[in-house]
Parts: structure tokens; sequence; C-alpha cells
């Protein structure tokens, strides 16, 4: 009777001790298979990631001097907003304006001649070229009716030979005299020679191109932001020297109204992204965040790794695709924090039977990573 007892306590025992295990198992299982259902849908969402950077939108631009010297004056602060054209340092150019000022005196004393070659004469010195031209015909009438005074008296023996050659000379003096003024006012009265007109509008042009140099080495010493935007960092102070070969930088700007990131998409994954794909960002600095975006342009060509993450896993020596993501307007990160960058399913999948997400297969108690 006993030992019935205790063959059914023990059995009753087993038998509790399988159902429990028969829970357990199926407890376990269903779990897993919520796990993997959860990961499965994460993975769902997207359909490749790639390590980025973000940058402002049309780029980053490194300001440099156009010219060798020192900074006499630095206008802007980092975080400055700069519009286009706007001068954000300046050189000592002493030299410079120094030469613009001698450049501009040069032309207006050419432009100046060339005035006075077209214009002529001036009214007063016409007139006073006709009045000796009256003098001299006087003067000219005079010695001659004095030689022919003398030419008779002296054939005839009343007046030496010596006044005769006096009065003769005196005449010529005086025909000599006229003719110069006559030529003289002819000058004045003539208009100018080509010649003389081409060569005097030459001496302006090469004035106004050594003006036009002279504004042009100036320039240079006037350091201008190319584009609006702010002035993401400073490089230099007043006071410190500075090369155009090579160039030193003075300052970067960036337009950080619009924010991208620039992916560097693997090989294996570049037929996956398309123009107009949404994208989420995430980065380290900003944990349990995300930040939408969507392809702006995929680059046609592979190249180098742009972006170093610095992880164990990241292959330098492989070829990548860039990608440039415009953020969501309103998203504010800093200008160069690495981030990563997850692609989402494009709508056209569900046209086109491309870019499918995985599924879950389930083979011998465990699941796996497939495709349709």
């Amino acid at each position: 009777m006993k030992m019935s007892s205790r063959v059914v306590a023990i059995l009753t025992f087993l038998g509790l001790a399988a159902l429990g295990l028969f829970l357990f198992q199926s407890i376990e299982s269903t779990q897993s298979t919520a796990r993997a259902t959860t990961s499965l849908a994460s993975l769902a969402q997207h359909v490749a990631a790639a390590p980025g950077m973000v940058e402002p939108e049309g780029e980053e631009r490194e300001i440099s001097a156009q010219a060798t010297g020192v900074i006499r004056e630095m206008r802007v602060e980092e975080n400055d907003e700069v519009a286009a054209g706007q001068i954000i340092a300046a050189l000592d150019n002493t030299e410079q304006v120094a030469r613009l000022e001698s450049a501009r005196a040069a032309l207006a004393l050419r432009q100046a001649e060339l005035e006075r070659l077209t214009n002529g004469a001036r009214a007063e010195e016409r007139r006073e070229a006709k009045d000796a031209l009256m003098e001299a015909d006087a003067a000219l009438d005079l010695a001659r009716r004095e030689h022919e005074r003398r030419l008779p008296l002296t054939k005839s023996g009343v007046s030496p030979q010596a006044a005769l050659d006096q009065a003769t000379s005196h005449w010529n003096v005086n025909k000599a005299r006229r003719a110069a003024i006559a030529e003289r006012l002819a000058m004045l009265e003539a208009p100018p020679r080509a010649e003389d007109l081409a060569a005097a509008r030459a001496r302006v042009r090469l004035a106004e191109a050594d003006v036009a140099l002279s504004e042009a080495l100036l320039e240079k010493t006037l350091v201008r932001s190319p584009i609006a935007g702010t002035i993401l960092r400073r490089s230099r102070v007043a006071g410190e020297a500075v090369t155009h070969v090579p160039p030193t930088p003075i300052a970067i700007v960036g337009n950080v109204r619009g924010l991208r990131v620039r992916a560097d998409v693997d090989e294996t994954d570049v037929g996956k992204i398309v123009a107009g794909q949404r994208v989420e960002v995430t980065a380290d600095a900003f944990p349990n965040q995300k930040f939408g975006g969507r392809v702006f342009r995929v680059s046609s060509r592979m190249g180098s790794k742009v972006v170093q993450t610095g992880r164990p896993t990241d292959r330098v020596d492989a070829k990548a695709l860039q990608v440039l993501i415009d953020l969501d307007p309103g998203v504010k990160l800093p200008v160069g924090l690495r981030v990563d960058a997850y692609f989402l399913v494009h709508p056209l999948s569900a046209q086109t039977g491309w870019l499918q997400p995985m599924k879950a297969q389930k083979s011998a108690g465990r699941f796996a990573i497939a495709r349709d």
C-alpha cells in the first residue's frame, strides 16, 4: 500500500514537472517570437545605413586672402551673420592706396591733354596771333616802302649803298617775321592731326588700365565673404601675417539656415538609395532622438570614404558613394557632427517590387532574415 502511494506521488511529480517544462518552453518561444518580430519590424523600416557628417547647405567655404600682408582689421566674430560680398577682414593697404592715387592723377593729366588737343587753341591765343600778324603786316609794309624809297636815291648817288643794304635787310627780316606769325596762326586754327589724337587717346587708355590695376590690387587687400551665411570659425586675428601662395585660411562661412548630411553609402548598398528617399538621422550626442531628412542628391561616381567614424568595424579601404541628405526645416545640429543615416523604404517599392523590407523565416526554432 505504501509502495503504491509512493509511485503515485512520483508519477504526479514527474507529470507536473513535464507540464511546467512544456509551459516554460511555450512562453520562451512566444517571447522569442515577439522579440524577433519587434526586431524585424524595426529592420523592416530601413533598407540601408551609412555614416555621415553634418554640413551647411551649399557646403562650407574657407575664406583666404588674395594678397600677402598683415591683417589690419578683423570685422567679424564667430556666429556672426554675413551677407554675400561683405568685408570680413582688411589687410594693411597703405602702399596700394598711394599707388591708386598716383594712377588717378596720371589719368587726369592724360585726359586733360586729350581734351586740349581736341578743343584746339583758346580764343585768346587765336586773337593774340591775329594781332601779331596785323602788326607784322604793318612793319613789313613800312620796310617795303623804305626799301623802295632808298632804291632810286642810291642809283642817283644821293643816298649811299649802305643805307640801301640796311633797308633791304630790314625788309627781309620783316617778311620772315610775318611768315612765322602767319604759320603759327594757321597752326592754332587748324584741326588736330589724326595721329596726334590717336596717340593721346592711347595714353588715356594706358592710364585707365593702370587705375584699374591699382583698384584691383587694393581690392585684394579686402577679404569678402563669397556667400551669405554664418561665420563658423575665425582662424586669424588682427596683426597676423597672411599669404596667398599657399593661401592662409582666415575664416570659414556656411549657410546654417539649412543643414545637410553628407553620407558615405557602402558600395553594397548603392542600389537601395534614390533621390527623394526619406532618411532618419541619429547622433551619439543626442541619444533617443531621430532627425528627419530626404535624399537630395546621389553621386554618380564611387570614391573613397570621406567620413571616418573611428569605430573598429569601419572599413577605411572600402569604396563609397556620397549621398547628400537635406535635413527637415527646423533641425538644429552642430556643423561637423558625425551622425548615422538610416534610409527608409522608398514608396516605389510597393509598385516596382524592389527595395522590399526584410521578413522573418522560421527554421529549426530560429528566425532568419530573408527578402521577398
